[in-house]
């Protein structure tokens, strides 16, 4: 329904010769504002200035000191600061250190209480996001148990559910926003580092989590994803590999929630979950500037660059429906280069051109390109099947575009009957794999193979080929 409204809302528009704007909500995520004298008065007054709406600020959740609201003086002054520029404030909750949660010190319960204390000090504050790239060891461990399956998404879900349920109580208005997901992860369980669960299968995890709890109440009202790219070299159309996802991969993390959660209590963007990216922001070079410190540690990309990247993923995500909103990570630089240097200014406070280029784009305030209207895919993606062999063995070469069941059946003629012979494998996403079937002696030499694939992330997503081919004799009788 949602989808129907959008594109007739699109129709009307075109037909009356209206711009098309969708607008998200732009702001940053930063919390450098809270650590100044003032509270960030200043920098809150330039952001407003700039056309932003919102600003996004961390707090954590330290386990060993679970009745302690860290760094509260900062956050009192912040937050009145922020919201006396106009700036509505989002709240971004977590439990950290991940040591102490891998440790057992940390309960769904404690993180729950934790957060409603938060919203009952705060009850001018409306939007809470719940966690923070639990997909990554930086933020969460154990991310697999010994068996090699996530363990990060079901030890994670009973903490947003939780929170929701505190929240609500709080205040049935509070808007909760999951999960905080990276756009990346290895997916290795044996890895010399990072372990990590990249985002799609992460979203698979949480929704069987899910589905086993039995829960009847949502997660989440909207969900927190951050497309930041692979490396900050990459331009904007530069997105990732599946399972992995960045901006310009946003249906397949649509795609991904609804194959977790459709059917179920929690909506998905069909059902007018919203997309929050809180975290995004192209890294650039600071050499020759006053102010930072060290060596830098990633691949960077230079101001102009990251100023027009700005600019076009405004424009872009104007022409989403589901996207709420977009922040970026942070509003000024940290002076440490092995910190974060994608801000809108340096850090001695002056601007860069990214921050003209973002005022620009939220003043114009429309879609630039194609009307993004999204609907689920119903098919595997990417399922390719090829077959080859001789009379006595054919292989068939199988391979998807994602984690797939297939079923390859092999259909031959023997005199007056006609043989079938199947086998099931796992397909791993972006992988190909030989299934060899031996025909029943004395077939002939024209076959049938016909491959039933099924998603992983979804098994009522199919999709059936069927190759057929006349065979060779062997060489050799």
């Amino acid at each position: 329904m949602r989808i129907l409204v959008a594109a007739t809302a699109l129709a009307v528009a075109l037909l009356c010769g209206a711009s098309v704007a969708v607008a998200a909500n732009v702001g940053a995520n930063d919390d450098s504002a809270k650590h100044l004298d003032d509270g960030g008065a200043a920098v809150y007054a330039e952001m407003v200035g700039l056309g932003l709406e919102q600003t996004v600020i961390g707090v954590r959740f330290v386990p060993s000191e679970a009745v302690v609201i860290q760094q509260k003086p900062q956050l009192d002054r912040a937050i009145a600061a922020a919201q006396a520029a106009g700036l509505r404030v989002v709240l971004a909750v977590y439990p950290y250190p991940p040591r102490e949660i891998e440790a057992g010190l940390s309960s769904p319960s404690m993180f729950a209480g934790y957060v409603g204390v938060l919203a009952s000090i705060y009850p001018e504050v409306k939007h809470f996001v719940i966690g923070n790239e639990a997909n990554q060891p930086a933020f969460w461990r154990p991310q697999f148990d010994a068996s090699g399956q996530n363990a990060s998404a079901p030890a994670f879900g009973p903490y947003l559910a939780a929170a929701y349920d505190v929240l609500k109580g709080v205040d049935p208005d509070i808007s909760i926003i999951g999960v905080g997901l990276s756009p990346r992860g290895n997916d290795r369980p044996a890895a010399k580092n990072n372990i990590s669960t990249s985002p799609v299968r992460f979203l698979r995890a949480l929704g069987a989590w899910y589905r086993r709890s039995g829960r009847t109440l949502p997660l989440m009202d909207g969900f927190s994803f951050h497309p930041y790219p692979n490396e900050a070299t990459d331009p904007l159309e530069r997105g990732y590999a599946w399972p992995n996802a960045g901006f310009v991969d946003l249906d397949r993390v649509k795609q991904a929630l609804w194959d977790a959660f459709h059917g179920s209590a929690q909506p998905t963007t069909v059902e007018g979950l919203d997309l929050h990216l809180d975290e995004v922001g192209w890294q650039v070079d600071t050499s020759g500037r006053s102010g930072y410190r060290g060596k830098e540690n990633v691949a960077v990309t230079d101001e102009v660059t990251q100023a027009a990247i700005y600019a076009q993923l405004i424009r872009q995500a104007a022409c989403d429906p589901d996207v709420a909103s977009l922040s970026f990570f942070g509003y000024r630089d940290d002076g440490l280069r092995t910190g974060f240097q994608a801000g809108l200014a340096r850090v001695d406070g002056s601007a860069r051109p990214s921050a003209a280029a973002v005022q620009a784009a939220i003043a114009a305030s429309e879609c630039a390109g194609a009307f993004r209207a999204w609907s689920p895919g119903l098919d595997v993606l990417g399922a390719k099947v090829a077959i080859g062999g001789r009379v006595t063995s054919v292989t068939t070469r199988v391979a998807a575009g994602e984690d797939a069941r297939a079923r390859v059946c092999l259909r031959s003629t023997r005199a007056l009957e006609t043989a079938r012979r199947c086998r099931s494998v796992a397909v791993a996403g972006l992988r190909s794999l030989n299934v060899a079937l031996r025909p029943p002696s004395g077939a002939t030499r024209r076959v049938e193979v016909t491959v039933q694939f099924a998603a992983e992330a979804n098994r009522t997503r199919r999709t059936l080929v069927v190759r057929r081919a006349l065979l060779q004799r062997d060489p050799f009788p």
